[in-house]
């Protein structure tokens, strides 16, 4: 009788030791994270699947100030800056004021910028042509839609004493690959439009101004709303298997949307703890998400398993 408290306490000692290890390993998996610094207010980054190089747009201050000062850099995924002003607003012939979003179509890279449209050759960052969109007021991000053209959103901003406020130009803008600028939806009462992301036949927007993600088909019609559990939402991309992530300012984190099914979509946290994370990119070859960090000129390469 004298022992058995003894073999007690050791077999409690033991499930002490293997119950937290348990625990451990049932519970999901967080995202590897490594960070890349060296930027200035790192908007945007994209991969560019042909040439497996990240590029991230560098908007250099503010993001509605027309200065050409702003450059896109390379980066390898290894995490290595391969040129830090591939493309350079200070180079001849290159306009690059406050660049954010950005898309690959047909051999170009299109880069939004405030109030036009960059185009880049995308093997050698050589200019091609500025495609002005009248109107607008701070255009945001690019997707690419199969046709070749391009969705660009107008978050309908500017900012007035360190803050954003409505100017009323809220729209998604289309360009056709000759160039032709015209507007899926212009309204003003539209959540300041901020990132966008097309896939099989559906255009998803996601909002400064709501803490929602909208799908819309291809003429702009609304067909579905997701509610968020936080907003001041940025970047917004769509995996090949039809979920979302989408970054969040006011949470600091990175959303996932699974929105299969008729049932309701479930919403997680895929990451958190990233403090102003900007217009994200996927690098699908290595089931990786980009995350710019706005005002730490870091990128964050996060990959989920």
């Amino acid at each position: 009788m004298k022992t058995q408290p003894k073999r007690l306490a050791a077999v409690l000692a033991c499930l002490s030791a293997v119950l937290p290890a348990c625990a451990e390993s049932d519970a999901p998996a967080a995202p590897e994270l490594r960070r890349v610094g060296g930027f200035s207010t790192p908007e945007s980054v994209l991969h560019d699947e042909e040439r497996d190089v990240y590029l991230v747009s560098n908007i250099v201050g503010s993001p509605v100030e027309k200065d050409d000062r702003a450059f896109i850099s390379r980066v390898s995924p290894d995490g290595e800056v391969l040129d830090l002003t591939w493309i350079d607003g200070a180079s001849e012939g290159v306009t690059l004021n406050a660049p954010k979003g950005m898309a690959i179509a047909g051999g170009r890279l299109y880069v939004a910028d405030i109030d036009a449209i960059r185009v880049f050759d995308a093997s050698d960052g050589a200019p091609i042509e500025d495609i002005e969109v009248a109107g607008a007021g701070l255009l945001n991000d690019v997707a690419a839609m199969p046709d070749g053209s391009i969705v660009v959103s107008d978050s309908g901003v500017a900012i007035e004493d360190g803050a954003f406020a409505s100017i009323g130009t809220d729209a998604l803008v289309s360009v056709d690959p000759g160039g032709e600028v015209s507007r899926l939806i212009a309204d003003p009462a539209l959540p300041h439009p901020n990132g966008v992301a097309c896939a099989e036949g559906e255009i998803w927007v996601a909002y400064l101004g709501a803490a929602r993600v909208d799908a819309l088909d291809a003429s702009g019609q609304l067909r579905r709303e997701i509610s968020l559990p936080a907003g001041t939402l940025d970047g917004l991309v769509r995996l090949d298997d039809g979920r979302l992530l989408v970054s969040s300012w006011d949470a600091g984190a990175v959303f996932e949307i699974d929105p299969a099914g008729d049932a309701a979509p479930r919403v997680s946290t895929l990451a958190a703890d990233l403090p102003s994370p900007a217009d994200l990119g996927w690098d699908r070859a290595r089931d990786r998400l980009l995350v710019p960090l706005f005002n730490d000129g870091e990128i964050v390469l996060l990959d989920v398993k």
